[in-house]
């Protein structure tokens, strides 16, 4: 049952989810921030009204625990906000990294009960690095590998010990708080209470190894590797024009040409076909890929892109 305290705090949490993406080291200039501290005040009252009305209520089970992350949320933005003005945008990015962790927590205690706000994906430029050198190095894989059978085994294993982890994770706090540390610097903090997005990524690989062709792995993965980073740069710099789950029209127009540019490239390097086969394949490819993460709301887009991307192009190469 949905209690009026849920849809107060999914209300304030939106609130708070516009507020770190404005604190965004990509996106936060100096003239924003009586802008930024306003809201700042904003949450902090509504917060501090929601925890005096959730400790008013004795429920137990899920009230309890969205009342101590209710607490734990505004001790985390008090804190964390910046003692005077102006503040360093140094400060400002510590406050999105102390914040946002809290945030993510209250969001889990709302899903399952009412639609929960979206994560917050900072930026992080070690990550998009990450991701595209491991996309090019399984694009390099796939052409290396002499027969289907060699890449299953090979993504395989990565999917195997990747969902191993996921398992540990579950089962044991402390092994879930090594993994985190492990690999903070690519992980994302929504990350610490799902399934990780790498672990997505191999176990898309493995389908991709199972039942796609060398071609349409090729192109599934390329293109993800580099759309996806080349949308989340251009969405959160120039974003204005919001469509859904935060997602802008300029990111979504940024993944279509940085997804059908990388795909035409790597067919055109897979073998001769005739220059409009290609330019139409590539299209394919970057309308595909665009349209999946833009309604990949419940689902990894790791998993989710290379997929759908094989899929088309699979599809409208044999049309």
């Amino acid at each position: 049952m949905i209690h009026s305290l849920h849809v107060e705090t999914k209300l304030l949490s939106e609130e708070l989810c516009a507020l770190l993406r404005q604190v965004d080291p990509s996106v936060f200039v100096f003239r924003d921030e009586p802008e930024v501290r306003a809201r700042v005040d904003r949450v902090v009252s509504r917060l501090r009204v929601l925890v005096v009305a959730a400790e008013r209520d004795e429920a137990g089970g899920a009230l309890a625990r969205l009342r101590e992350r209710l607490r734990a949320l505004l001790a985390a933005v008090e804190r964390a906000t910046p003692a005077r003005t102006p503040s360093p945008k140094a400060a400002w990015i510590a406050f999105q990294r102390e914040v946002q962790p809290a945030y993510e927590s209250l969001a889990l205690s709302l899903r399952g009960v009412i639609a929960a706000p979206p994560s917050v994906r900072p930026t992080n430029h070690a990550r998009s690095l990450w991701h595209v050198s491991s996309g090019l190095a399984v694009l390099g894989l796939v052409q290396l590998m002499p027969e289907r059978g060699w890449l299953v085994a090979v993504s395989g294993a990565f999917a195997a010990a990747a969902w191993s982890m996921e398992i540990a994770r579950r089962v044991s706090e402390r092994a879930n708080d090594q993994l985190m540390r492990l690999f903070r610097i690519i992980a994302h903090p929504h990350e610490r209470y799902r399934v990780n997005s790498a672990t997505w990524y191999v176990t898309a690989l493995l389908l991709l190894a199972l039942f796609g062709t060398r071609q349409t792995q090729s192109v599934g993965v390329v293109v993800l590797a580099v759309a996806d980073p080349a949308a989340a740069f251009i969405g959160r710099r120039f974003g204005r024009t919001r469509l859904l789950e935060g997602r802008s029209l300029e990111g979504t127009l940024a993944f279509f040409a940085a997804g059908a540019l990388s795909a035409f490239a790597v067919l055109s390097a897979l073998g001769p076909a005739p220059l409009a086969a290609r330019l139409f394949l590539a299209a394919v490819a970057g309308l595909a890929g665009a349209a999946t993460e833009l309604f990949s709301s419940r689902m990894d887009d790791n998993f989710t892109i290379p997929l759908a991307v094989a899929a088309a192009v699979a599809v409208a190469g044999a049309g």
